[in-house]
C-alpha cells in the first residue's frame, strides 16, 4: 500500500470517527432536551441547564441547534422518528396497514403501529403547542408540525378508503380530522397523564374506537 493510500485510508477513518461523535453528541443533546422540555416547559427549560444534562458546552447546543424552536422542533422529529430513524410511511407496521384485507382491520394496524410514536413524542408536542400561544416563531413551527401530521394521516385515510368506506357524511377530509382530534397528541396526554388509563388500554380503546367512528358497516365488538 503506497503512502498516499495510506493517508487517504487514515483520513476516511478520521472522518468517520468525528461523524459518529457528531452524531452521539446530538443524540445527547435532544435526549437531554426533550427531558428539560417535559420537566421544565419550554419556558422554563434553558439552553444552559440542556447543556449540563447532556454533558456539553453550551455553545455546543447552539452550534448544532442554533435556537431553542429548532430545538423543539428536533426533539419532536427524533421522537417521531424513533432509535431507527424510520419515518412512519417506512416501517412495517405502514406496510401492514397498506395490506389490510378491510378498512377496519387498515386503520386498526395504523392505531397500533402509531401507538409507540404518540408514547414517544405526544408529551413533548402539547408542551410546544402550550408554548406557541404567546410565541409567533413557535407558532409557525407548531404550524409545520401539524401540516406534516395531517398529511401523513390524509395517506391513512386515503389508504383505508380503497379497502371500504367511510360512515355517512363523512368526506376524507372531515375523517382526517376526526382522525387527527381522536388519535392525536392531546387526547393521548389527556388519557395517559391526566386521567392515568394505560398506554395499552389507550390503544385497545382507539383500536376499537376510530373503526365506529369513521366506517360504515363496522361491527361493535371489541378488536383484539
Amino acid at each position: 500500500m503506497c503512502g498516499a493510500t495510506i493517508l487517504l485510508v487514515v483520513d476516511v477513518v478520521k472522518g468517520s470517527g468525528r461523524r459518529d461523535k457528531a452524531r452521539e453528541t446530538r443524540r445527547r443533546i435532544l435526549r437531554a432536551a426533550h427531558g428539560e422540555f417535559l420537566e421544565r416547559g419550554y419556558h422554563g427549560a434553558t439552553i444552559a441547564s440542556i447543556a449540563r444534562r447532556a454533558g456539553v458546552a453550551t455553545q455546543t447546543v447552539y452550534f448544532v441547534f442554533h435556537t431553542k424552536a429548532e430545538l423543539i422542533s428536533a426533539v419532536i422529529d427524533a421522537a417521531v422518528l424513533g432509535e431507527h430513524d424510520e419515518v412512519p410511511q417506512e416501517t412495517s407496521w405502514w406496510e401492514w396497514m397498506l395490506a389490510a384485507d378491510t378498512a377496519a382491520d387498515a386503520l386498526r394496524a395504523f392505531v397500533r403501529g402509531a401507538g409507540p410514536l404518540l408514547a414517544r413524542a405526544s408529551a413533548v408536542s402539547e408542551v410546544l403547542r402550550g408554548a406557541s400561544l404567546t410565541d409567533p416563531e413557535l407558532r409557525a413551527t407548531l404550524a409545520e408540525h401539524d401540516e406534516l401530521q395531517r398529511a401523513g394521516y390524509r395517506q391513512v385515510i386515503d389508504a383505508v378508503v380503497t379497502k371500504g368506506p367511510l360512515r355517512p357524511g363523512l368526506d376524507p377530509d372531515t375523517a382526517t380530522d376526526v382522525l387527527l382530534a381522536v388519535l392525536g397528541d392531546a387526547m393521548y396526554v389527556y388519557l395517559t397523564t391526566v386521567r392515568g388509563w394505560q398506554h395499552d388500554a389507550v390503544i385497545d380503546w382507539l383500536a376499537d374506537a376510530l373503526p365506529r367512528l369513521l366506517l360504515a358497516d363496522v361491527e361493535h365488538t371489541t378488536s383484539s
